[in-house]
């Protein structure tokens, strides 16, 4: 077994019965920025969404752009 383990152990057996929140088990929602700061509720550039996806028409890396942040916040929790 691991040092890093059985301090884990440790700590679980005699330090569980504090009451403090745990950083680590925070939701999604608690953890997403602001919506003024949350760049995935920005409008779509054209111009990344080229440099991104080089090999297709501008139409075509604009839906695929939005697909891309659409699955990056589904994956994030946080809702479209």
């Amino acid at each position: 077994m691991h040092p890093l383990e059985t301090f884990d152990q440790w700590r679980r057996r005699w330090l569980g019965w504090l009451p403090v929140k745990k950083l680590w088990d925070r939701s999604a929602k608690d953890l997403a920025p602001e919506t003024e700061d949350d760049w995935l509720l920005e409008p779509v550039n054209p111009k990344e969404a080229s440099a991104l996806f080089p090999h297709l028409s501008e139409d075509r890396a604009i839906v695929q752009y939005q697909k891309l942040r659409l699955q990056m916040r589904e994956q994030s929790g946080r809702g479209f």
